[in-house]
């Protein structure tokens, strides 16, 4: 296909980096750790250096006693504070940029954790955020040419970049979107209308559909692949995902101020790959310090290519342990878990364990109870108490509502009362992703 003649030289530059960032992270994965370390210093060396001339930075690069960026080295970051929403509000977003926002795209988050952010990136730095994508798609077989529906905000606009450019262009396929929020039966419509290649969307909302597909016996024609991201990704979507559309269930862990930063390896299919060519990953304990190999902690991010706005040791609030040792599909990145959920996402025993949404699933899981739960949100209420409420397909026997009852209290009576309660319908937070865990506002 001819390329259509594009009247300035910006749009051909971020098309240009998009192409040159896809062929080096196809190349980049497979490098082994000590070489993809080397050059995740350089790249951290670079991002410090820009960092350094912004008002914030400047003043913690001081406080930490750095002077040359040159001689930064990853172990320096710890020296460093943690970065979150709040920071950056109390601080203003000028503090942060290194270039003028009006070239800038903006990018806005839900506020899923309470506070929404915006951020700002450049249109080159877009390229590289979509190419991470493409590193994903690519290793489940899928290709530029195929299209997609993706589940998820209805009335999202597209940020301007190499990708929305090249599919104004009709050089890419448009993105069909489907709410997350519609009857599952109208996304089924969708899809079985369009057969994309790609299927993604919201996890809650995948799951909802591919129930839906498995309940009605429904004839669906393969994708590629179902790739579930932007909440916790439970085992039970991943399952019905793959038994409903005869495809790799894959779990994306995707943020909007990062994009790709981990995805199912397709060889190792429980655990995730971290894109540590693109960013430095620490997995923090509650007390800051590095969580040891396995544990659980909260999982706080460098970007490695964002110095427009420079994003280091920014907090996700997401929670995942890393995982030791090398991955047999011969990529040399990383390993974690899969997410667990959001610290702002989860109940507190009495000892301080942390409980989370795979947790509860799980306890729904042992006795079967998902055959006739169609959803579950579970709202922590004042005297510790735990109202669990349950959209069903079909009313339960008294023996189904029993085992759930004893499931439940037997592993959290001790520290919490819990509450069952029917329920017509769960709506989905204004972010169109449904909240499995409500905590107490604190």
């Amino acid at each position: 296909m001819p390329v259509p003649l594009i009247a300035t030289t910006k749009p051909i530059a971020t098309i240009s980096t998009l192409l040159a960032s896809m062929r080096r992270l196809d190349k980049e994965q497979w490098l082994g750790p000590d070489e993809l370390a080397e050059r995740r210093r350089g790249r951290l060396r670079r991002v410090i250096a820009r960092a350094a001339g912004t008002p914030y930075y400047g003043a913690v690069l001081r406080d930490a006693g750095i002077a040359d960026p040159q001689t930064f080295e990853p172990g320096d970051l710890e020296r460093m504070p943690l970065l979150d929403r709040q920071v950056i509000a109390r601080h203003g977003l000028e503090a942060f940029l290194t270039e003028d926002r009006a070239g800038l795209v903006g990018v806005s988050t839900s506020g899923s954790t309470g506070t929404p952010g915006r951020f700002f990136r450049s249109t080159v730095e877009e390229a590289d955020y979509s190419a991470r994508w493409w590193r994903v798609y690519q290793a489940y077989g899928c290709g530029s040419r195929d299209g997609q529906i993706n589940v998820g905000i209805l009335d999202k606009p597209d940020r301007p970049g190499p990708i929305s450019l090249l599919r104004r262009l009709g050089m890419l396929p448009r993105v069909e979107r489907v709410a997350s929020d519609v009857p599952p039966a109208k996304a089924l419509e969708r899809v079985q209308a369009l057969n994309p290649p790609i299927l993604t969307g919201y996890a809650g909302a995948i799951e909802a559909l591919a129930d839906h597909v498995l309940a009605t016996g429904a004839q669906v024609r393969p994708p590629r692949a179902v790739f579930c991201t932007a909440m916790e990704v439970t085992d039970r979507c991943l399952e019905l995902a793959e038994r409903a559309f005869h495809a790799p269930a894959v779990d994306v862990f995707v943020t909007n101020e990062f994009g790709v930063v981990a995805w199912s390896c397709p060889v190792r299919r429980g655990v995730l790959h971290t894109n540590d060519d693109s960013f430095v990953i620490e997995v923090l304990a509650a007390d800051g310090s590095p969580a040891p190999a396995g544990e659980m902690g909260e999982l706080v991010i460098t970007s490695l290519g964002l110095t427009s706005m420079p994003l280091i040791r920014y907090r996700t609030g997401d929670m995942a342990a890393r995982i030791p040792g090398a991955c047999e599909c011969g990529r040399g990145l990383g390993l974690l878990t899969r997410v667990q959920g959001r610290t702002a996402h989860t109940f507190r025993r009495r000892d301080g364990a942390l409980i989370t949404t795979p947790y509860i699933t799980s306890l729904l899981g042992r006795v079967d109870a998902h055959e006739w739960v169609r959803k579950f949100q579970v709202r922590e209420a004042p005297g510790r108490q735990l109202r669990f409420l349950l959209d069903v397909r079909r009313p339960p026997s008294p023996a189904q509502h029993h085992r759930l009852r004893h499931s439940v209290e037997t592993a959290l009576g001790a520290d919490f009362q819990v509450e069952f309660e029917f329920v017509d319908r769960i709506p989905n937070a204004p972010s169109g992703k449904l909240q499995y865990l409500v905590p107490l506002a604190s």
